[in-house]
């Protein structure tokens, strides 16, 4: 039985629609993220499972029980989710240990005392327990605030781009933390982000959401290896992309040869003259003895490696290259090969 469920949820605010159709369920001990540009709706997700917001259409699920509904909110407090923002919300005339503790009204004075203070312990914080948010580093701040939401023991962790006001080096070390204690304590999170390799990094599955659609639901793995779309793959990485025609056989020409469209070859369609993107990453394209002939055009020194952009021909664009650990000249001749099933096609 999975944790949460949410279907066929809908919502529209002032006659626009935010989320059509959003169906998938959250399984204990799992990290699912949420991936989408600005403005794609995962914040909006994250406010309908809080009880923030009514749906317009659909219901969402938890421990088999409605939570929400178009007719049903139970109220926020009663939910047993806890919530982490990307903003400073902690209280400022507080200090760590009051902040920490802020949640844990109903227990006695001694209880609560021993439990915060294993919480600083715990996090690193007992030595800041007397000092308030105004003196504290970014990074102490996210420590407070993921103490104070673990501490009420919620039963689902929604997080809503939490470490997206940090700098790049303190953000990647904070958000590790966090993630290892999340699994630690065997927390089950929904986590908002439109950091690509940070979704990459710490998820057991990832919603792709665009428009406020789903467009794709998987491992982290599977979607980069398999992405249903051309929007899918170029949201998850770089890619090399043009476009091509098949024959009525579903035969589509890359610098590599002939490979099927296994997509025509399945439901028998008249493949003629139907436009196909050809999708190659960087990595995957690799320099060796045996490969097509191409000319370097630029060199880039990326500290551990190469990159290059390479021309194959006039029929086809520039493409890069990544990963190279030797280095070539610009017109140098080399020989490119990949490959075939990591060239992927899409009808569309």
């Amino acid at each position: 039985m999975s944790l949460l469920n949410v279907h066929n949820l809908s919502l529209e605010l002032n006659n626009s629609i935010i989320l059509e159709n959003i169906n998938f369920a959250l399984e204990n001990n799992e990290i699912l993220s949420i991936l989408g540009p600005s403005g794609s709706g995962k914040s909006s997700i994250l406010r309908l499972l809080a009880g923030l917001i009514k749906p317009n259409k659909g219901q969402i699920s938890f421990l088999n029980k409605v939570i929400s509904s178009k007719n049903k909110i139970v109220p926020t407090g009663e939910r047993n989710i806890g919530l982490m923002f990307q903003e400073d919300v902690l209280f400022p005339h507080l200090n760590v240990f009051k902040n920490i503790a802020f949640g844990l009204e109903n227990l006695k004075k001694d209880n609560k005392e021993t439990l915060v203070n294993n919480f600083l312990y715990k996090f690193g914080l007992y030595d800041k327990r007397n000092s308030y948010p105004s003196v504290l580093s970014g990074g102490e701040k996210q420590r407070v605030s993921l103490a104070r939401v673990l501490i009420t023991n919620p039963k689902i962790l929604l997080m809503d781009e939490p470490f997206s006001n940090l700098d790049n080096n303190l953000r990647k070390e904070i958000c590790d933390y966090t993630i290892e204690n999340l699994k630690e304590n065997k927390m089950s999170v929904i986590f908002v982000t439109h950091d690509v390799e940070e979704a990459l990094r710490i998820s057991d599955k990832i919603i792709i959401l665009n428009k406020g659609k789903i467009l794709q639901i998987d491992t982290p793995e599977n979607l980069y290896r398999k992405p249903n779309t051309k929007y899918v793959a170029k949201l998850l990485g770089s890619i090399n992309m043009y476009e091509t025609v098949s024959d009525k056989k579903g035969n589509l020409l890359t610098p590599f040869g002939e490979v099927n469209c296994k997509k025509c070859a399945k439901e028998f369609n008249d493949c003629k003259e139907t436009k196909h993107f050809c999708v190659i990453r960087p990595e995957h394209l690799k320099i060796s003895k045996n490969g097509v002939r191409a000319k370097v055009i630029n060199k880039y020194f990326l500290g551990s490696s190469w990159a290059y952009k390479v021309f194959l021909g006039e029929r086809f664009p520039l493409f890069s290259i990544t990963n190279c650990e030797s280095s070539y000249q610009e017109n140098d001749i080399i020989k490119v090969e990949v490959e075939r099933k990591n060239i992927l096609m899409f009808q569309e």
